[in-house]
């Protein structure tokens, strides 16, 4: 006997599989989803973003995509996202040892080339951004990461992503 059409079977199957209103638009899942089995996550430029994992404080940028050997910064305090640049600050962390901290450092990556530079000194990094035209202003993860949840439009994300977002939240 089959209950295809049956009030109770569409009930239990909004419960088990929630309306997935982004997803049926065919929006691009790297932009609206947040979270996967044990991490959270904010999308930056794709195909770069911000993961923490359960449990964990700190948020890490996964540079796998760049063709520097570098495989993520971690800890990162503050983050910025413009045009075709991130840039921030990694906090200090412990080394490979775990015997001494390492010194915050500062980061821009061009998402363009998929170049990863990172700066020792601050104002090495002020000077290039000033040099690049980017703005000094820098915003919290996990402020970020709460505006996202609420609202995942994000303001550096693709007019086109960001209408169709904005299309199906108000469809919602």
């Amino acid at each position: 006997m089959a209950l295809i059409n049956c009030d109770k079977t569409k009930e239990m199957k909004g419960k088990l599989f929630p309306a997935r209103p982004y997803e049926d638009a065919q929006i691009d899942k790297f932009y609206w989803s947040d979270n996967g089995w044990d991490y959270t996550m904010i999308p930056l430029l794709k195909p770069y973003q911000l993961t923490k994992l359960q449990g964990k404080e700190e948020w890490m940028l996964n540079t796998s995509a760049s063709k520097n050997e570098i495989s993520d910064a971690t800890p990162i305090e503050s983050i910025s996202v413009n045009t075709i640049y991130i840039y921030g600050i990694q906090g200090e962390r412990l080394n490979f040892e775990n015997t001494e901290m390492n010194p915050k450092v500062y980061f821009l990556i061009n998402t363009k080339d998929l170049n990863v530079i990172f700066f020792d000194k601050e104002s090495a990094f002020k000077a290039e951004l000033k040099k690049l035209n980017l703005p000094e202003t820098f915003l919290n993860p996990d402020e970020v990461f709460e505006q996202y949840k609420n609202d995942p439009v994000l303001p550096w994300f693709p007019d086109d992503i960001k209408k169709r977002l904005e299309e199906v939240k108000v469809g919602k």
